[in-house]
């Protein structure tokens, strides 16, 4: 990908590792940079394990697999969780553990915090070949390739009107997610501090990036995270908008893990957007921003520099009235986050309600079978998944698929080579036929 420096043998733990990450529906597409942040990042015994890591599994369980000593196992974990590279959970009283991807994963561990227990100008260098320099953008694309994304945005309450058509439901409100959540932690923008190290930082606030709930839990254990108050993470949240940024949620309806406060100069996510074009990388508020010509002056900033889509563009107005500029939003890259409310002079910009609702996954779990259909890796998904999560998953996965277009549930489990799972959509789709919804097979 641009990166030329003289690499050693590319040894079995990583190459396994490399292709276990890119078995997740985020991928991990092979590259030079990949392998020298891998060996960067783990030690030989470290991406053996992680090789061998389900989705998520209970630590008790993962031991008795590999046949190894629970606590000696435990240990390596705790390393590891505290460099980032996995995630350690507790539920229920059980330990459980997860790997991280690349993204939202290690990327963002690695950069949440100031360390100096690994070569992180190094490692900002190969990031960026990795993530953002490559001309195919072939990351991006493996990770955005669908339209269940990561992150979703949220609309800033404050623009929306003051008797909205529409309901905004818990979910969709910021100061509502941080209220909801049992634990609330702040890290560093690991977006804008990798920029920092490589000495593109844009000055907007650092310390920005907020987890909560199991998440936030887990962060704080790892010591990537440090815990706050409620109170102070709502004053984050205004300190974020008042320096211009968006904020962008995990993309599920329960147990929102991630609020970060977004720029578009450093943020992987807008980066994918702006750069590689991949314009529902982010998946848009159920709101929008529209442009009140009769008040809009065509001014030379506001809105359209502080879109941080680019959503917004300066057009000639073609002589209407005396007025030779005005503002014109690209629908098909506004994310409805309403930044460009708030900078307008002119109360020119309004957030109205889309004509569709978003479709956003209940949880993580929805989430990641969405993504992994799409991406056609349910295969994948269910083999790292199931030993771990057990009966539970197979059903979930089955109630998920039942409300699932039969065409795209087949494609998802064409790699299964499953004759059950295709029976049961087949099954589905004569019931669905039966009841006259219209469904067409694939």
């Amino acid at each position: 990908m641009g990166h030329t420096t003289a690499e050693p043998a590319w040894g079995p733990p990583y190459a396994a590792l490399q292709q276990r990450l890119d078995r997740l529906p985020t991928g991990a597409p092979d590259a030079p940079a990949l392998r020298q942040i891998l060996r960067l990042l783990f030690t030989p015994e470290e991406a053996e394990l992680a090789a061998q890591l389900p989705t998520l599994i209970p630590v008790a369980t993962l031991a008795q697999r590999l046949g190894r000593d629970e606590a000696e196992l435990g240990g390596l974990i705790d390393e590891m969780a505290g460099r980032g590279l996995v995630l350690d959970l507790e539920h229920r009283g059980q330990r459980w553990v997860a790997l991280a991807p690349v993204v939202i994963g290690f990327f963002e561990f690695t950069f949440m915090r100031v360390r100096d227990d690994a070569p992180m100008a190094e490692l900002a260098r190969l990031f960026d070949e990795y993530l953002f320099t490559d001309p195919e953008h072939t990351f991006a694309h493996a990770v955005f390739r669908g339209s269940v994304q990561l992150g979703r945005s949220l609309v800033r309450e404050e623009a929306l009107p003051e008797q909205p058509p529409t309901e905004v439901l818990q979910w969709e409100r910021a100061s509502a997610i941080v209220a909801d959540a049992d634990t609330v932690a702040v890290a560093l923008c690991p977006c804008r501090h990798h920029a920092q190290l490589l000495g593109k930082g844009c000055g907007a606030p650092l310390r920005t990036c907020l987890s909560l709930g199991g998440a936030g839990e887990a962060m704080v254990r790892a010591g990537l995270s440090q815990r706050i108050s409620k109170e102070e993470a709502l004053t984050i949240l205004a300190e974020a908008k008042q320096a211009g940024l968006a904020q962008i949620a995990d993309n599920v309806q329960r147990d929102v893990g991630f609020i970060c406060n977004c720029c578009g100069c450093c943020c992987g996510m807008m980066q994918a957007i702006r750069a590689a074009g991949i314009h529902d990388a982010i998946v848009s508020s159920n709101w929008s921003a529209a442009v009140d010509h009769g008040r809009c002056r065509g001014c030379r900033s506001g809105c359209v520099d502080a879109c941080p889509a680019g959503a917004v563009a300066r057009v000639d107005s073609e002589g209407q009235g005396r007025r030779k500029y005005w503002a014109v939003v690209d629908q098909s890259r506004c994310l409805g986050c309403g930044v460009c409310v708030d900078v307008c002079r002119f109360d020119a910009q309004r957030m109205v309600p889309r004509e569709r609702r978003v479709f956003t996954p209940l949880d993580t779990f929805d989430q990641m079978l969405a993504m992994a259909i799409e991406r056609g890796k349910l295969g994948d998904l269910l083999t790292d998944t199931l030993p771990g999560a057990g009966p539970h998953a197979i059903a979930r996965t089955l109630r998920y698929l039942e409300g699932t277009p039969v065409a795209t549930a087949l494609r998802g489990v064409a790699p299964l080579r499953s004759v059950y799972l295709r029976a049961f959509l087949a099954v589905i789709h004569a019931g669905r036929r039966g009841l006259g919804d219209g469904a067409t097979g694939a």
